[in-house]
């Protein structure tokens, strides 16, 4: 079905029918006078006529609409106890969708039948007599002047459309003086065609007049690329679709094999055909103003894609400047602006070292090497802001980069809020040192106060001077090493880096550990493999000393019971994507350390809330990175273990 008539009053009938025909011509009238009067000037395949509300007789309409259109059928859309007599099919008023797609089946049967019908008539008839071809003539000179003179008046419209259109249609009513004519164009589906520009055509058809793009009309300029004059169409469905638009004549308008628009020419004013040179200016005109066409869409399609680009880029959370190859600021969003508080039109079209240094060198960079900066914070000289920034060039079909981009974030305001969220941990952190360092050096302190008020009235007493020393010399360790814990978290202090064998190391950690029981009241038992060669490394030996003997408390402090069995095992190792390197390995099967712990374990701010001796695994590993070695904690299934690694000496 090329055409469809609508009548009905009720919107939301028509919505639901004009769903079911968007490749079709469709026209919608709201009362039966007005349906006549579209039936006199379109030929129409199908009515749906809304016969559920108060309107004339659907008999007296039916006949009405076979005096106007023979060929029309009418399809009655009523309550099932209505009758629809004289209709040619009738579909209930609350018909689904699968009721409307039978109907309208049954309609393409129906007009095919009678179409086959026609056409074997017509046969049986006899040939018919072709249209004499008209004399060809020439117009006068000056008649063709004046024709060219309001064409080129077509070349002074710019990017117009609409006014290009309208100015060739004029050219081409003085050319042929038609009765009537029209342009189409393709609407934004780009599926089909519809009237963009007319000549004394209808209201109906300019707003109604749908033509497919894949099919008939279009289908047969698009692969003939030639005229079609009426009388020498043979396809009917072809004819009767120029016949709708009033023409005899249809002219595509090609360009690039593409199908921009057709020309729609009716009958001469006063003649009886158009001739052969006529034709042909008439072709060659459309030709030029095809590619006028398409130049002047692809025009306003570029403008349209610029202000969407420049929206995106107004809109966007990031600054964005880009420059070209000649080292000018091209683009410079809102963004931008608000970050670097420059106005853009102060910067937009200057040399980049309008820009706060170093962005201009960034983009200089990038442009002059082609090579993308990854992200990276700076911070600005002039206002201290904070940004971060990245780079990338903008590449076409040559080598060198047509420009380059530069992408930039504010990231001052989450320094300062990183800055005081540093502060406040840190101002945690020493609450809970302090605390600790009260609660760590408290008993020992209490225990030497005591000796001290003692030792007046005990001094002679042997055996008191005896226990004196020892409490009051394990004591004093303890608050040493406390002291010392509460250094490493802050700074690893002065390096000696020397030249020392790891199994030396070990033999004096283990000697230190079972001299002082660290007040862990337990009984501790060293298990040593050892490697055959020498493992020479070069560290700051007393520092490194401290480090393994920390591990070693920590793993005996979490031993359940009274007995911690430690294994130490020194060896070299290499990964298979690491270099070889000195393994340390400090294990126990009898530690166990809760799985909450195990995830904060070199984090000082967490376990200084627990005991200083928790925390030192993290002193360890910042005292073994120091020295350019690697802490990391290993659980299995039945054992806990750190491994130390450090860079081999080759001797």
């Amino acid at each position: 079905m090329k055409t469809v008539l609508v009548v009905t009053a009720d919107s939301a009938l028509q919505s639901r029918l004009l769903r079911n025909f968007a490749s079709a011509s469709v026209f919608v009238a709201a009362t039966d006078a007005d349906a006549l009067k579209t039936l006199r000037i379109v030929d129409v395949d199908v009515v749906f006529r809304d016969s559920a509300r108060p309107a004339a007789d659907l008999h007296t309409f039916v006949a009405r609409v076979k005096d106007v259109r023979p060929s029309a059928l009418v399809v009655a859309i009523a309550p099932p106890d209505d009758a629809t007599d004289g209709a040619d099919i009738s579909l209930p008023a609350g018909f689904s969708q699968r009721d409307l797609e039978a109907a309208v089946r049954q309609v393409g049967d129906r007009r095919r039948l009678l179409h086959e019908i026609a056409t074997l008539r017509s046969q049986a008839a006899g040939p018919a007599v072709s249209e004499a071809p008209p004399a060809e003539t020439i117009r006068e000179p000056a008649a063709f002047a004046r024709i060219l003179t309001e064409f080129t008046q077509v070349l002074a419209a710019g990017f117009d459309l609409p006014r290009t259109l309208e100015m060739f249609l004029d050219a081409i009513g003085e050319l042929l003086r038609p009765s009537r004519s029209a342009l189409l164009l393709l609407d934004e589906t780009r599926q089909t065609y519809r009237v963009s520009t007319h000549r004394a055509l209808a209201p109906q058809i300019v707003s109604s007049v749908r033509l497919n793009a894949s099919d008939g009309l279009p289908r047969w300029l698009a692969s003939q690329g030639r005229p079609a004059r009426l009388h020498d169409l043979s396809d009917p469905e072809v004819a009767r679709e120029l016949t709708l638009l009033g023409g005899v004549v249809a002219v595509p308008l090609l360009t690039h094999g593409d199908l921009v628009a057709i020309l729609v020419v009716g009958h001469p004013v006063a003649g009886g055909a158009y001739g052969r040179p006529e034709m042909e200016i008439l072709f060659d005109l459309s030709t030029h103003l095809a590619t006028a066409v398409r130049d002047i869409t692809l025009h306003h399609q570029l403008h349209h894609e610029k202000e969407f680009n420049e929206r995106i880029l107004s809109h966007m959370s990031s600054g964005v400047v880009t420059i070209g190859r000649d080292e000018k600021v091209g683009t410079f969003n809102r963004r931008a602006e608000e970050i670097l508080n420059l106005r853009a039109a102060a910067v937009v079209g200057q040399d980049l070292r309008m820009l706060p240094s170093p962005l201009g060198d960034m983009l200089y960079e990038t442009l002059a090497h082609g090579r993308a900066l990854p992200k990276s914070e700076i911070q600005l000289p002039l206002g201290g802001l904070w940004l971060e920034v990245s780079t990338y060039p903008i590449r076409g079909d040559e080598a060198t980069p047509l420009g380059a981009v530069l992408v930039l974030e504010d990231r001052t305001a989450q320094k300062e809020l990183a800055a005081r969220k540093r502060q406040a941990e840190e101002s945690q952190l020493l609450a809970r040192v302090i605390a600790r360092i009260a609660d760590e050096i408290k008993n020992p302190l209490v225990s030497i106060n005591t000796f001290v008020e003692l030792i007046d009235e005990r001094y002679d007493d042997p055996d008191f001077r005896k226990l004196f020393s020892s409490v009051v010399r394990r004591d004093v360790r303890r608050l040493v090493q406390v002291f010392e814990k509460l250094a490493g978290l802050v700074s690893e202090g002065e390096l000696n880096f020397s030249t020392v064998d790891v199994h030396a190391v070990i033999d004096e950690v283990v000697t230190a550990v079972e001299l002082s029981d660290e007040g862990l009241g337990k009984r501790l038992n060293f298990d040593v493999t050892r490697d055959a060669r020498p493992q020479v490394v070069r560290v700051d030996a007393a520092q490194l000393r401290k480090s393994l003997s920390y591990l070693v408390w920590y793993l005996a402090h979490n031993s359940p019971g009274e007995d911690a069995k430690v294994t130490l095992s020194v060896g070299r190792h290499a990964g298979p994507d690491e270099p070889e390197a000195v393994r340390i390995i400090i294990g126990s099967r009898t530690a166990a350390v809760p799985a909450d712990k195990l995830g904060r374990l070199f984090d000082p701010v967490q376990m200084v809330q627990e005991s200083l001796i928790d925390v030192g695994p993290a002193v360890s590993q910042r005292l073994i990175e120091a020295q350019g070695g690697r802490l990391q904690f290993r659980q299995g299934r039945h054992e806990l273990a750190f491994h130390i690694s450090l860079t081999p000496v080759e001797s």
